[in-house]
């Protein structure tokens, strides 16, 4: 490192060079992540964060009514913010209007008729729309106390000694919802096709005197509840296609926004866990493991924060998707008129299943990312053993890390299996009730 000139020492020119690049790449880093920090929209856009990656869906949920935020499209997560005068929070009155008068129609058609557990689907259905909608303007009052705090730990681990992913959260994030939209959208469409095929059976076989099968006698048919107030007219179907298809984006945003803020929280539980691996058999002074620690106790108090404002939406999840996912199983198990009966039905199971999976599943990542950093601290030698090693390894091994459902259950692959048992146990119960109903066969066609 210094050559001998003599009497005096000149250091090395090499070395010198290398340490002040090496403080002026520093300097650079220290800068952008100022300028984030204080609110620079250009650098932070150019950021792999949070905020970038959920904005299209937040911009999509103002459409149907959920989420109501003001300038969603800002690039400043502080900009974001729950306000009760702006256009979103109209959205969502508009349709809290118009969805609890079609609730209030559907109930009590379903009254006049007598409740069963197979004409309530319907009726469930509409009730969870409204209560998830509500949850959702709960949870947007708490966005801009959760997203600032968010963005500001990105931030700090988009930078080294954090090594970025391979794959970008924003590119993840646009992979699971366009794939997940697909999927929900080719079940709306069946759903459609087979009530118009029944439809249409039942028009052929019973009313012979109907020379041709109009769309406008299917659609009086399928929404006769919304006719028997509404005069039918093109404003009037608008409104009926419209609402149930909110009402379906809603039942199926609820679980597609449960696995993108999971994806955003193990993503960086992720690379908080590669970078103390790293530090494998190699040594490790106390005050970098005190920095760590901290930098742990942050993403714990995002997670905390996350899960305090998530639990009851996780709740209604877990919830909505056992209900509904019995009641497919009830109609499986049922004898169906038509094979386009069982392709809806089965393929309708089959969504649920694996959405319901891929909740348990991208949640359960947290929680299995946050025990890794374990492997590297059991690896230190007994001699390099210090307070704050041991702080730390009781800081992992004594918080369980994980969403939940309002501290009832937490989100992991254990507790999908567990229930899973529980709902094979109650479709036998099911099974057991209805077998007087499956022996009887299928009811008339024309009656």
């Amino acid at each position: 490192m210094w050559q001998n000139g003599g009497t005096a020492f000149k250091p090395d020119a090499n070395i010198l060079r290398h340490l002040k690049a090496k403080r002026q790449k520093q300097r650079v880093l220290a800068e952008v992540k100022l300028r984030c920090l204080w609110g620079h929209s250009k650098n932070f856009e150019d950021l792999d964060t949070f905020h970038r990656a959920i904005r299209p869906y937040l911009c999509l949920a103002q459409i149907f009514g959920i989420m109501p935020l003001s300038n969603v499209l800002s690039r400043d997560p502080q900009e974001v913010k729950f306000r009760m005068r702006s256009m979103g929070m109209v959205f969502t009155v508009v349709f809290l209007l118009l969805g609890g008068l079609k609730t209030i129609i559907v109930a009590d058609r379903l009254l006049t008729v007598g409740l069963n557990a197979k004409n309530m689907v319907g009726l469930f259905f509409f009730i969870m729309g409204m209560i998830i909608c509500a949850s959702f303007v709960s949870f947007a009052r708490c966005w801009s106390r959760l997203i600032v705090p968010w963005s500001c730990l990105d931030i700090l681990m988009l930078f080294p000694p954090y090594i970025p992913p391979k794959r970008s959260l924003k590119y993840k994030l646009r992979l699971l919802g366009t794939c997940l939209s697909i999927v929900a959208m080719v079940e709306h469409a069946l759903y459609y096709a087979s009530g118009y095929y029944s439809y249409r059976m039942h028009v052929l076989h019973c009313h012979t005197n109907h020379s041709r099968i109009t769309f406008a006698s299917y659609v009086q048919k399928e929404f006769a509840d919304i006719f028997e107030i509404i005069p039918y007219n093109i404003i009037s179907v608008f409104y009926a296609f419209f609402l149930n298809g909110t009402f379906t984006f809603i039942w199926n945003f609820m679980d597609l926004f449960i696995m993108l803020v999971s994806l955003g929280l193990a993503q960086r539980f992720q690379q908080f866990a590669r970078r103390v691996l790293k530090l494998a058999n190699c040594f490790v002074p106390d005050a970098l493991w005190s920095d760590i620690r901290m930098d742990h106790v942050r993403l714990c108090e995002l997670l905390e924060l996350v899960d305090f404002s998530m639990s009851v939406i996780i709740l209604i999840s877990c919830l909505n998707n056992v209900y509904f996912i019995c009641n497919a199983l009830l109609a499986i198990f049922t004898k169906l008129r038509y094979t386009i009966n069982y392709i809806y039905f089965w393929y309708s199971l089959i969504f649920l299943l694996t959405r319901t999976f891929l909740v348990f599943l991208c949640a359960s990542q947290i929680n299995e990312a946050s025990r890794l950093p374990l492997k590297a601290l059991y690896m230190i030698p007994s001699e390099s053993w210090s307070q704050e090693v041991q702080r730390f390894a009781q800081q992992i091994t004594n918080e369980y890390i994980a969403l939940s459902g309002c501290r009832l259950f937490y989100l992991t692959r254990k507790s999908f299996f567990g229930m899973m048992a529980t709902l094979v146990t109650y479709e036998f119960m099911l099974l057991q009730l209805d077998a007087k109903n499956r022996r009887a066969g299928l009811p008339e066609l024309c009656t």
